[in-house]
């Protein structure tokens, strides 16, 4: 039984499969299911002589059966793609292989039992992967040559994209909350809204901060009330109040805008990394006294690997009109890492194709967590699930390929 689910159910089962979930960078445990079989696998990434390591889950019963290889998001990402312990790339292939559907999913070069250094790997290395990835799994007879796509989350969707637009491209593409924008204009937003959030609340969704707002609202109504406050002056009150919040936000992301901006064009200009990371350690600290040099050191050289060097100009406009397979384009709208906007700069890219097919989530963020209101409660505390609507809709849309 899938963790997604024993999630739908609730109560000691899914809190065995949280118990077996795996935390770190290595390899997940093997999973046993009575719907597919699961095999550990390395396969050869001939070009640049490293062998890559993942799991491979593939339906019981008679084959070939469609195939789909799964690409994580940007960073050092395991082959369950697990963000404090949520592990969406585990749960889409245990949902997708109970459905009929073989799934490969892969650790990143230099993460778990994978080789290579992934401070040194660019996107375009992560292609190479991912042909490598599709190649092995042609090669399998229990898995249909001509029925193998990719499906990408972030710039895993970009990576599969362009993995379309190359000669032995894949049958199809699915992309989860994929980038339109230029590299250094994505990485610009997402650094200027981190930077925008306390650290108390980096763990918590957008609908959880609405959900929060919304209750401080209503107890600053209810304290107006309690004062003898009438309605015109709870609403003339309420207004202002709102008026504000929306001014100091817009000015709060200016400002965290143009920093990050300065940040970045230091990184551009200067290919001196050890200047770089002096300068913008100096930075970060200045922005933040509560942290200590070394951790600042440590954000500071992040910025200054290969794969940031690479992604600042990397361009997805400039290979959409090369892809010509089927592409199922989806986009979570409480998405805060790759705004909802991206989908319309894909769709404008991807123009020439009249394959391509676009689906919005309402509630759904950049993990494709379901809406908070739809996670089960386990001891008290709410536990994030896959967005069912997602998973249903890539799997109906992947087994008409």
């Amino acid at each position: 039984m899938s963790f997604f689910r024993s999630a739908l159910l609730g109560g000691w089962l899914m809190l065995a499969a949280m118990m077996q979930a795996h935390a770190g960078s290595g390899a997940a445990p093997v999973e046993q299911s009575a719907l597919y079989g699961t095999e550990e696998v390395t396969f050869p990434n001939a070009i640049d002589k490293l062998q890559l390591a993942g799991t491979l889950t593939v339906p019981q019963g008679t084959g070939p059966f469609p195939a789909v290889v799964l690409i994580s998001d940007m960073g050092a990402q395991n082959r369950d793609g697990n963000v404090r312990g949520f592990q969406p790339l585990r749960l889409l292939a245990e949902h997708l292989s109970e459905q009929g559907i073989a799934v490969l999913r892969f650790d990143d070069r230099g993460v778990g039992k994978s080789e290579g250094d992934n401070n040194a790997t660019t996107t375009l290395d992560r292609v190479k992967d991912v042909q490598a990835a599709m190649l092995y799994l042609r090669t399998r007879p229990e898995i249909s040559a001509a029925r193998v796509g990719l499906i990408g989350h972030g710039e895993g969707g970009n990576v599969g994209l362009l993995a379309a637009a190359q000669p032995m491209s894949p049958a199809y593409v699915v992309t989860l909350a994929a980038s339109g924008q230029l590299g250094r204009e994505l990485l610009t937003q997402q650094q200027a809204a981190q930077r925008m959030l306390s650290s108390a609340d980096t763990s918590q969704t957008l609908g959880k901060r609405r959900l929060l707002a919304q209750q401080a609202l209503e107890q600053q109504v209810a304290s107006m009330r309690a004062s003898g406050a009438n309605a015109a002056q709870v609403e003339t009150a309420l207004a202002k109040y709102q008026l504000n919040q929306k001014t100091e936000a817009q000015n709060a992301l200016a400002k965290a805008l143009a920093r990050e901006h300065a940040m970045l064009e230091i990184v551009r200009q200067n290919p001196d990394n050890a200047q770089v990371q002096a300068i913008l350690a100096n930075m970060m600290r200045q922005d933040n006294d509560q942290l200590d040099p070394g951790q600042a050191r440590a954000l500071a050289a992040r910025r200054t690997t290969a794969w940031y060097r690479n992604y600042l100009n990397f361009d997805p406009q400039q290979y959409l009109s090369n892809v010509k397979c089927p592409v199922l384009l989806l986009q979570g709208l409480d998405d805060e890492e790759v705004a909802p906007a991206n989908l319309t700069l894909l769709e404008k890219g991807l123009k020439a194709n009249h394959a391509v097919t676009v689906q919005k989530f309402e509630g759904v963020n950049h993990l494709f967590q379901a809406p908070e209101a739809h996670w089960p409660v386990v001891e008290n505390t709410p536990q994030p699930i896959f967005s069912y609507i997602a998973l249903s809709t890539i799997r109906e849309w992947v087994r008409q390929r």
